[in-house]
């Protein structure tokens, strides 16, 4: 019981945070949403229904909060609000946010809304389904992630420009946000021109996985990333710890290079040797100090 009642403190209190300068009506919708989810563990309307357990008949619930989702036009301010929550946890002058790409596949599902066919990232295969764009940022203490941005979209949805499109307007979000300061850390998916040509214009701090395929300005010539790295065999060390314990070995090495769409920035290859076969690299905008 004891457990319940700080639980449910601590949500009432979180739901007021971010449902700052609303009508109570709303306020008291959102408190009713967040508790819902969290004790029916989905988020369809019939279990948030029954999680509220209230003394009148289900479906006049259901409809009540159908009615209520359907008309809440707040969503801006109510994240603006959890943003604010967010930021007191973090360190924004050195945040890292990390951004990735993912997918949802429904193979059992193929007649709801706007459903697509998309890549799974843990088989290989083509399914139908829906992808992810997220972004969390590490807090100051603990480096827990918090979620700061998180869209589903579809190529088959009406308005649908492009992944890009969806990236751009993810890190456009962050730049209203947060400083350029904070460390923007991404996968191979966003080792694109695009997302380079952001970044620099907006001077924003980045560390971006590259690809093997990708061609820099070494010492005035164009070569493959590859070869630029392979000329190196790791001047500094540094250890680290996998998900299982063990200790692993790295080595890496910084490296000076340009981008060939943006000759006059200056940027660092860093490839780090330990994780296998081949380094893995790294290209962005810090200095070998920070």
């Amino acid at each position: 019981n004891r457990l319940g009642y700080e639980i449910k403190r601590d949500l009432t209190t979180f739901s007021k945070k971010i449902s700052k300068g609303l009508a109570k009506p709303k306020s008291k919708f959102i408190t009713q949403m967040l508790y819902g989810i969290l004790a029916g563990n989905k988020v369809h309307l019939s279990e948030i229904a029954r999680s509220l357990n209230e003394a009148i008949p289900l479906k006049k619930t259901i409809w009540r909060l159908s009615r209520n989702l359907s008309a809440f036009e707040e969503k801006d301010a109510v994240m603006d609000n959890y943003i604010s929550t967010v930021k007191k946890q973090v360190d924004e002058d050195h945040a890292v946010i990390v951004i990735d790409n993912s997918d949802i596949t429904k193979p059992c599902s193929p007649t709801m809304e706007a459903i697509c066919d998309v890549r799974d990232g843990s088989t290989g295969e083509i399914k139908k389904g829906y992808y992810t764009i997220e972004a969390a940022v590490l807090s100051k203490g603990k480096k827990m992630p918090m979620p700061v941005y998180e869209k589903v979209f579809s190529a088959a949805e009406e308005g649908f420009i492009s992944e890009t499109h969806e990236n751009l307007c993810c890190l456009k979000s962050l730049s209203a946000h947060f400083s350029k300061t904070c460390v923007r850390t991404l996968d191979r998916g966003f080792d694109g021109n695009e997302y380079y040509k952001y970044f620099l214009r907006n001077q924003e701090r980045f560390v971006i996985r590259v690809k093997k395929t990708r061609n820099v300005i070494y010492h005035g010539k164009t070569w493959n990333i590859m070869d630029v790295a392979n000329k190196y065999k790791g001047n500094y060390r540094m250890d680290f710890m996998d998900k299982r314990g063990k200790k692993i070995e790295c080595k890496i090495s910084y490296i000076p290079v340009k981008l060939c769409d943006h000759p006059t920035k200056d940027l660092l290859l860093v490839a780090v040797y330990g994780f296998g076969k081949e380094p893995m690299l790294l290209l962005t905008n810090l200095k070998m100090t920070e």
